[in-house]
């Protein structure tokens, strides 16, 4: 499933956001986080169709202030994806010089861009130092098609490897089974939608293809300590 199918399916819902300039933000984070440079890209285009704020008195000024705001997000981005603070902070003090140093309008906003791209890909060589080619497109499989179905059969195709070697490597490098990692993202990912949406407990489910809303719930209150409903009405 492209990356543009996930975000069609999820736009299906996007009536049901309450803060849609937040939630740009969080799926943007999210998009990073998960390497995903196309889809983080359109969604990086879609926030700078919206007013910038005026953040300064000369646009020029404001542009970069606006930037180094960006710096600050793909930074937290970094560090969510297990990307060491001191690296993450020293790209960041990076592109905030460059920034200063650039003295054109066209050229920082095309930089925002390049600066994303860069994060992402301190994210995904901090990833390839920890596990194995096989378990890395096994991970990028499963954040591409998180809303669907996901079985050990489809994981064994990918890797073309059986499915008992591919559940014992996983496992080796990652610490937790494909299911109950498969299990894990989906929680995560859920969470955006329970806080920052209209959305029914049991659309959420669903959107995350859960057998019922019940096996999301008890899904979700073993890895978290709470129910859906709890994590909703619980503070931010």
């Amino acid at each position: 499933m492209s990356q543009k199918l996930i975000l069609k399916k999820v736009e299906k819902h996007s009536d049901h956001f309450m803060h849609p300039s937040y939630y740009l933000e969080r799926r943007l984070l999210n998009e990073i986080k998960r390497e995903l440079k196309d889809a983080a890209s359109e969604t990086l285009r879609t926030i700078n169709k919206l007013e910038r704020a005026r953040l300064a008195e000369t646009p020029i000024r404001s542009i970069k202030n606006s930037l180094i705001g960006s710096a600050t997000l793909f930074t937290r981005a970094a560090i969510e994806a297990d990307v060491p603070p001191e690296d993450a902070f020293s790209l960041c003090d990076a592109c905030i010089l460059e920034i200063e140093l650039i003295t054109n309008v066209k050229a920082l906003q095309d930089y925002e861009y390049q600066m994303m791209a860069d994060f992402i890909n301190i994210i995904h060589e901090n990833r390839i130092q920890s596990y194995n080619k096989t378990t890395i497109k096994i991970i990028e499989y499963i954040h591409e098609n998180i809303t669907e179905s996901i079985t050990l059969q489809d994981l064994s195709k990918v890797v073309n490897l059986s499915k008992e070697y591919l559940c014992s490597s996983f496992k080796k490098n990652v610490g937790l089974g494909i299911i109950e990692y498969i299990n894990y993202y989906k929680v995560e990912e859920s969470k955006y939608f329970l806080k920052y949406t209209n959305m029914t407990i049991a659309s959420i489910a669903f959107l995350f293809n859960f057998n019922s809303p019940g096996y999301y719930s008890s899904v979700f209150k073993k890895q978290t300590g709470m129910t859906p409903r709890q994590f909703q009405l619980a503070k931010l």
